[in-house]
């Protein structure tokens, strides 16, 4: 209908009009204003739902109100994150926000009912009663305004006691991370809107559920409950991460932090033949609890003395995963892969290869040098490998034509991401097959002129070690809804197969002489046969050597590996405490035997055994004296006041005088203090040494003989130390 027809139907009618004609106009005046109106409602819903869909919170609120109603959103509990033991490492807490109604509040109630809610909440929550006066009076037309976020439970119900006119509570949460910065690179962070970095971004649509809603009618300043839409809580992912392996390697790796000083450091400890990573290290780091703020890890003076822009870099420093971020060269720890290339394709014969190091090789007129002055000599691919002989390996990389090269690398996986479930991963830099000319097959072939990020080096080196699959690497292995009913599952990935299992086995056979003759001896675990790498990469330009980084990449048993790691350190400024091999051995000297792989060598039965007792979820005091009292020595890891777990476990059979390893943990990371050591001291000496931070029980006089916990024990603050004397 166009407007000249709409026209005419409005015409005065003429005098020769008939009845029949008349009704016949009424009626089209009629279907006209239907139409008009209808439309009208039309425009006005759509407007709605594009505000609705745009997010656009106050906007919806507005509309809400003057067609008289009200969607009030319920927050879903985000589901938790639990290590693969099931160890809560991130949990949500329901809360509440309140929410007054100053329409209400205003017109519909008395003067001295209005100054009581006022008073109350002013009294409640140690606010001015202005301050809330002035949300009532400059919102007088309003039944929502959020006057306090995340209040807990228990301060609802006192609320709910006061029978406040005027306010309603509505169901929120807030988020918690009880052990602190523990494995925060992994784990990320929740910001009141959203999950951010490792798996709080990775997995926020599972993390964090479905929102509920009350809609309600509102007339005459009453609220009527039109329909309820059900929350639906997060569902929770458990990982494949776990707590003591993690709490190891930070341990180890905190303390090599502290006396090399790097800018920087990571490690990966791996499943090499699922992906499935059991621990995962990033410095810096921060603690999710405080995401915006690292005084804890910086300290007080330092952050504050920070400009707006260095706190920003600071914290995405601490907040972006070093290990899937971060390129960087990777130095010697490329080399095996580059050998194994050779090997596969049939140019490198392992059997008869022999190079010659001089100390230095031409190469397209450049001269290389090997970081032994003097030169290997003769040397077998095996000795190339366990000598890091950079020679050497040239010459291996001469004998594979550059398009080969090129091929492998794409293969190993440098140009492509690994897949890893976590926010934020970074893909290497390596040269085009164009510009891929004598020189920079021969840098490459070192681990030099391309970049890749630490994740990218240990699923390639997984390749060459565990039959030549190229793996997914993974951190989450199933997820669980509130049932705990398994919605999801982990199945472990094989991109491909790069090498063949016969070149695998070679080169898996050869890494192991690096530990045993090579440059990685400091990686040596008593015991066990070791397999790895090291590497030194220079790193920016000029390379004058002043910056480096070392890595290590280890694995064992050499037969079928059961377990790889990768240990970095970026930028030392004291590079002589035994290098990232020596972190490499200690981190596996702890974890290999709880996870039960054992060493190779075969010890007799030994005599005078005694049975490990249950320990877990004791408090400290009670642990330590069951161990105490079968004669077994005590080792403590982690800090805190509950054992959390222990090793070995219950009922196993131990000589006496070994070691049982007691794993603590505390809901108060920050509030933890080291235990001193107070034997052979005076009673009175003792309680000053302790001063207000721990307490002594026992004896008040003589010279203490047993204290516990022992010494450089990790325990909270006005804690207990149980002591024998000499009285």
């Amino acid at each position: 209908m166009n407007k000249k027809q709409i026209k005419n139907l409005f015409k005065i009618k003429s005098k020769s009009e008939t009845p029949k004609t008349r009704k016949t106009r009424l009626i089209n005046r009629i279907l006209i204003f239907i139409l008009v109106y209808v439309s009208s409602i039309v425009i006005l819903i759509g407007k709605m739902v594009y505000i609705l869909i745009n997010d656009n919170k106050e906007y919806e609120l507005i509309v809400l109100e003057a067609l008289g109603t009200k969607d009030v959103v319920i927050k879903p509990l985000r589901g938790s994150i639990l290590d693969k033991n099931h160890k809560t490492l991130a949990s949500s807490q329901i809360t509440y926000d309140i929410i007054l109604d100053p329409k209400t509040l205003l017109q519909e109630l008395s003067k001295d009912a209005r100054m009581y809610t006022i008073t109350n909440l002013a009294k409640f929550f140690n606010k001015p009663e202005k301050e809330i006066l002035d949300i009532i009076n400059n919102n007088p037309n309003t039944h929502y305004r959020v006057f306090e976020k995340h209040i807990s439970i228990d301060q609802r119900d006192e609320l709910l006691k006061l029978n406040l006119s005027g306010v309603a509570y509505i169901q929120s949460f807030s988020r918690t991370y009880p052990k602190g910065d523990f494995a925060s690179a992994l784990i990320g962070y929740y910001n009141n809107e959203t999950g951010r970095f490792g798996v709080e971004q990775f997995y926020n649509k599972q993390l964090k559920g479905e929102e509920g809603r009350i809609f309600t009618s509102i007339t005459s300043g009453e609220l009527f409950t039109k329909k309820n839409m059900p929350v639906i809580n997060g569902a929770s992912l458990v990982l494949t991460l776990d707590e003591v392996i993690q709490q190891t390697v930070e341990q180890v790796m905190d303390d090599y932090v502290k006396k090399a000083k790097p800018v920087a450091a990571s490690a990966i400890i791996m499943n090499p033949n699922t992906g499935a990573i059991y621990s995962m290290y990033s410095y810096p780091s921060f603690n999710p609890n405080t995401y915006g703020n690292l005084t804890q890890e910086l300290g007080a003076t330092t952050w504050d003395s920070m400009s707006p822009e260095q706190k920003a870099i600071a914290l995405y420093t601490a907040w972006e995963n070093y290990n899937i971020y971060n390129r960087y060269e990777p130095g010697s720890t490329f080399k095996p892969l580059m050998v194994a290339a050779a090997i596969d394709m049939g140019y490198l014969d392992p059997e008869n290869f022999r190079a010659n190091c001089t100390g230095s090789i031409k190469v397209d007129g450049v001269i290389v040098k090997c970081w032994y002055g003097p030169g290997h000599g003769i040397q077998t691919v095996e000795q190339v490998l366990a000598n890091s002989c950079n020679p050497g390996v040239i010459e291996i990389a001469e004998m594979v034509p550059n398009d080969v090269f090129h091929k492998y690398m794409l293969e190993f996986g440098l140009l492509e991401k690994t897949g890893i479930d976590l926010a934020g991963e970074q893909v290497g830099i390596i040269h085009s097959l164009e510009g891929f000319g004598p020189i920079q097959k021969a840098t490459s072939s070192m681990g030099q002129t391309f970049m890749l990020t630490p994740i990218q080096l240990l699923t390639g080196f997984a390749s060459v070690i565990n039959g030549g699959y190229l793996i997914e690497p993974y951190v989450v292995s199933h997820i669980i809804d509130e049932s705990q009913s398994i919605i999801y599952s982990k199945i472990p990935k094989i991109k491909r197969q790069v090498i063949s299992s016969e070149t695998s086995k070679i080169l898996a056979q050869y890494l192991e002489a690096v530990v045993l003759t090579g440059t990685g001896g400091f990686a040596a675990v008593p015991g066990y046969r070791i397999g790895g790498k090291t590497g030194t990469a220079e790193k920016g330009y000029p390379r004058d050597g002043s910056t480096e980084i070392l890595s290590f990449v280890g694995y064992t048993p050499i037969d079928k590996p059961e377990i790889i790691a990768l240990v970095l350190i970026d930028e030392v400024e004291d590079d002589e405490i035994g290098g990232t091999g020596l972190a490499f051995s200690k981190i596996m000297t702890e974890i290999l035997p709880y996870m039960e792989i054992f060493a190779d060598n075969k010890k007799p039965a030994p005599v005078n055994l005694v049975k490990v007792p249950n320990i877990k979820n004791l408090d400290i005091y009670d642990a330590i004296n069951k161990i105490n009292a079968l004669e077994l020595d005590i080792i403590t890891k982690g800090g805190g006041n509950i054992v959390s777990e222990q090793y070995p476990a219950a009922e196993t059979l131990l000589p006496k005088s070994a070691n049982v390893t007691l794993y603590l943990e505390t809901k108060k990371p920050h509030n933890l203090v080291i235990v001193p050591n107070v034997i052979d001291l005076p009673v009175e000496e003792a309680r000053k040494l302790l001063g207000n931070l721990l307490t002594l029980e026992g004896p008040l006089t003589g010279n203490i003989l047993t204290q516990i916990p022992p010494e450089g024990t990790l325990i909270e603050k006005n804690s207990k130390i149980i002591v024998q004397t000499t009285n």
